[in-house]
């Protein structure tokens, strides 16, 4: 063999031996990264489940606390990619050692929305032109009750409904699908003026004697004269819908006007049926302990009393009336009150507003 193809063999064997060197220097350097960490719900620690965390070919799933770990990964700055069903696909560089801790955050997937729907009223059906508002877009209902947003996003809203003469309506609404449909049952507002149906003083020195035909309410206490009277009104006027949002109970005082500090009125609902020719101190119903306050202006006074109407109408509590009394004062004048029985003029008999949506 001649010298010259000795040097090549040579050659040839240390290349081998130099590439067998480095390809196994390679193969044991390229696998002896690795990460660990947890996958969560970005801007919190609510951890992911089921997530897919892929990096270099390495794979593994999010455990139940969001824990995954992968192995045998080439050192260096590598693609950390993450999928999860409801979050939006997630891809980071991240630099890779032998141990490197690499928490995972996702965001919760926004999709696109249509959100479309109809508003109506139980009896009247669809209604047109009532505005159906979501932060500055607004929009309007056609002749089918028709109300449509075509370019939002699948995250909350409040929404707002107004129709003139109609109970305005609000509610947050999430669309969770592309085309995402939420209906609007509104509430007709309505008013009514209430007059009453029974009404009879009682007073405390005279207990058994009936005062349901007189012309007048007292109201009276200065310890040593007590006088009070019971008062119902009609509710089967009303529909079955009716929810109260006002009532206002308006007595009308007959009496000598002075400048003495005023009386207080204190109303309260009555729990036991009482008949208006038969009811007197000493048979007097009972009455709960709340209370409902007034205001005077030209010899009118009015009571808010819409929470008993809310607990007639709405909580199907049985209509028994109301109690008017008052407290002691040594000093406050009697109010006299116009009855239904009052002649003089009807229109000063005591009554009640009320404001309802149905």
């Amino acid at each position: 063999m001649s010298s010259m193809r000795v040097s090549r063999v040579l050659a040839v064997a240390t290349g081998l031996a130099l590439a067998l060197l480095l390809h196994s220097c390679a193969f044991t350097s390229d696998l002896s990264g690795s990460l660990v960490g947890k996958v969560r719900v970005a801007g919190s620690s609510v951890p992911i489940a089921g997530a897919f965390v892929e990096c270099e070919g390495a794979a593994a799933v999010s455990a139940a606390d969001g824990s995954y770990s992968l192995g045998g990964i080439r050192p260096g700055d590598r693609v950390v990619y993450a999928s999860a069903a409801g979050y939006s696909a997630y891809a980071e560089v991240v630099t890779v050692e032998e141990s490197t801790l690499h928490n995972i955050y996702m965001n919760i997937y926004i999709g696109p929305a249509r959100l479309f729907g109809y508003v109506s009223h139980a009896t009247f059906g669809p209604l047109e032109g009532a505005s159906v508002q979501i932060g500055d877009l607004i929009v309007v209902t056609d002749s089918f009750g028709f109300y449509e947003f075509p370019n939002l996003e699948q995250v909350s809203y409040l929404m707002t409904v107004t129709k003139d003469e109609y109970r305005s309506f609000s509610a947050n609404v999430h669309p969770t699908s592309e085309d995402y449909q939420f209906d609007v049952n509104v509430l007709k507002l309505a008013t009514m003026t209430l007059w009453s149906t029974a009404d009879a003083g009682v007073i405390k020195h005279d207990p058994g004697t009936n005062f349901g035909s007189s012309p007048e309410l007292k109201l009276f206490n200065n310890v040593a004269r007590h006088e009070r009277f019971f008062i119902r009104f009609p509710l089967d006027g009303l529909e079955e819908t009716a929810e109260p949002s006002t009532a206002t109970l308006w007595l009308y005082n007959t009496g000598v006007e002075t400048n003495e500090e005023p009386r207080t009125i204190l109303v309260g609902r009555v729990t036991e049926l009482w008949v208006e020719s038969v009811v007197t101190w000493a048979n007097s119903p009972l009455t709960d302990a709340s209370i409902a306050h007034s205001t005077y202006e030209d010899r009118w006074y009015e009571v808010s009393v819409g929470t008993y109407f809310s607990d007639w109408l709405v909580y199907d509590r049985e209509n028994f009336g109301l109690l008017v009394d008052t407290s002691v004062n040594l000093l406050a004048d009697r109010f006299v009150f116009a009855s239904r029985e009052y002649e003089e003029d009807e229109s000063k008999r005591a009554h009640v507003v009320l404001d309802y949506a149905w």
